[in-house]
């Protein structure tokens, strides 16, 4: 009987791979996306395109339990040996060469900041030198006084108990020493062996890599909701109803667009409607005309060839998405509408709406819930991610505009050293003894880290927190850089952002003047906008007025944060 042929093993984009291996080697970005994605069973999954969030969460998953009986195994033999390791001295000469290590690693460190880090280095090394001299002198004089007595209980019966007590001592402490290092080696060997031979370069070529294996000991140890969880991450964003068609994202915080990373350069503008002839066409001017039309112009832009190096407008995605504040959400459960968004309490909200829902807010947006004409362009290899929003309100005197450029940046230099790591070198050693020399200094945060717990949100009937329901980044935000990673991607984000402006307002003036209305006001006031070509850092609660078009940062960050 002819056996099945087995599916080719699916190759890992760069994203993917990155993320999963960042996962085990940075605590802090594991840490964060069990918080964000696993903990919270009501919390909605955001939009994640270009990464596989189900791989990644199970490798944050497995790192974070992987990490928590290491450092549970290694408190309880630090506190055997704390015990023994002070009546022979090891105790207090393991801190004194912890002290000096730290206060090396100090020094490599500031000599070549600038003279204000380096004083205050110097300050922080003389200190560690300090307690290493202190701790030093202190383990020298536990030794002699224990081996003075050990030398004793041969002649005299009254040492003798004392004497055994150090020969003990002197048995446990190095067998605990010996111990700890053997974990931490292990460690460091099996987080090596995970990222390089699952998410190396090899890992990008379909068939030769597969994913780490499901049944492994760290993700079997994992907390039960954690995986169910897990499981629900990997069904994904699904429709509740054949006519739930419309993408809705639920936020928390002051940004609606999740995964789409840092405004830039967002503005909008009202404009007065003004007959200026002869309508070509009878229908009304609507939101949903204006919409059509713009998406329509941005199509145009996929048969362009040589505006965008590679092509890479012909992968323009157009779409559109409802953005719904968790916190006015929740305060709105009482209008009729508000099943159309979350069904259940102890449920997450809908990823999709239903039509009916949907074609209303084309027209009448609520405060709370809104649409946005969706714009989103993947480039440099999936690394750099371009979008812009559209959100159009209209009567028969005004038009109102609001565009938001976002771009994501890049995944933080730090996750790609996994494409530097080399397998079955002598690194994964060094760093173990280096680790388990400096292990005193953190063994407070691994106390920590074992026993600290991530539960959900408290709720009850009577107190409803919107944090449990909305999300706030995704897994390629968490781990992006602030900025392009250099002048290429930096002033590739600034054309597609020109590229996109210069279809939206012809786009604009095109369906005003179809429907006779003048676009004086409009060309005039967007040409300051893009005239000017000025960027207002900080909160749009303080915006700059230029011709009457609002500037500012959407995101709410403050000024100091941005970068120019």
């Amino acid at each position: 009987m002819t056996q099945p042929v087995p599916p080719p093993l699916a190759a890992l984009d760069d994203n993917t791979r990155y993320l999963a291996a960042g996962a085990h080697l940075d605590r802090a970005f594991a840490e964060k996306a069990v918080r964000e994605f696993l903990v919270e069973p009501t919390r909605q999954i955001p939009p994640s395109q270009g990464v596989d969030t189900t791989t990644v969460l199970t490798e944050a998953l497995a790192a974070r339990t992987r990490r928590k009986y290491r450092d549970g195994t290694l408190i309880v033999l630090g506190l055997i040996f704390l015990v023994f390791g002070s009546v022979t001295g090891m105790t207090a000469g393991w801190i004194a060469a912890a002290a000096t290590g730290y206060a090396v690693r100090s020094w490599l460190r500031e000599r070549d900041r600038n003279r204000v880090h380096r004083m205050a280095g110097l300050v922080r090394i003389c200190a560690l030198l300090l307690v290493a001299v202190t701790f030093g002198l202190f383990s020298i004089a536990s030794f002699g006084l224990g081996s003075l007595v050990f030398a004793d209980s041969h002649y005299d019966y009254e040492y003798d108990s004392a004497g055994s007590i150090f020969a003990v001592a002197w048995l446990i402490a190095p067998l605990c020493c010996l111990l700890m290092l053997a974990v931490l080696i292990a460690d460091r060997l099996v987080v090596w062996q995970l990222t390089t031979g699952y998410f190396g370069r090899q890992a990008r070529i379909p068939g030769q890599v597969g994913l780490p294996p499901a049944d492994r000991l760290s993700l079997s140890l994992a907390p039960q909701r954690f995986r169910q969880q897990l499981e629900r991450h990997r069904i994904g964003r699904q429709p509740s109803a054949p006519d739930a068609r419309m993408p809705v994202t639920v936020f928390r915080g002051r940004n609606p667009f999740v995964g789409a990373g840092e405004s830039t350069t967002p503005w909008s503008m009202a404009i007065p409607l003004e007959q200026d002839g002869t309508a070509e066409t009878e229908e009304p001017l609507t939101a949903m005309g204006l919409y059509q039309r713009v998406a329509d112009k941005m199509a145009d832009l996929r048969a362009t060839g040589t505006l965008s190096p590679d092509r890479r407008l012909r992968e323009l995605r157009i779409g559109g998405a409802v953005f719904v504040a968790a916190e006015e959400l929740i305060d709105h459960l009482h209008l009729p509408e508000a099943p159309a968004y979350l069904q259940r309490l102890d449920l997450p909200p809908e990823t999709h709406l239903r039509d009916v829902e949907a074609n209303r807010l084309f027209e009448q947006p609520r405060e709370w819930s809104r649409y946005y004409l969706s714009l989103e362009l993947e480039t440099w290899d999936r690394e750099l991610v371009v979008s812009a929003f559209l959100h159009a309100a209209i009567d028969r005197n005004a038009l109102y505009l609001e565009w938001t450029p976002c771009v994501l940046a890049p995944i933080a230099e730090r996750y790609r050293n996994v494409d530097k790591m080399v397998r079955g070198g002598p690194r994964p050693v060094g760093e173990g003894l280096l680790r388990w020399l400096l292990l005193p200094g953190t063994a407070f945060a691994r106390l920590v880290n074992a026993c600290r717990m991530l539960l959900p949100l408290p709720y009850d009937g009577y107190q409803l927190n919107a944090d449990r329901y909305g999300t706030a980044r995704t897994l390629r935000e968490l781990a992006a850089m602030s900025e392009p990673r250099d002048y290429f991607q930096a002033v590739d984000a600034r054309r597609y952002i020109q590229l996109l402006e210069s279809r939206l307002v012809p786009a604009i003036v095109e369906v005003l003047r179809e429907h006779g209305l003048s676009s004086v006001t409009f060309e005039r006031q967007i040409n300051v906008v893009t005239g000017n070509n000025v960027t207002i850092s900080g909160s749009n609660n303080a915006p700059v007025l230029f011709g009457g078009t609002v500037h500012g940062d959407v995101t709410g960050r403050p000024t100091a944060e941005r970068k120019p």
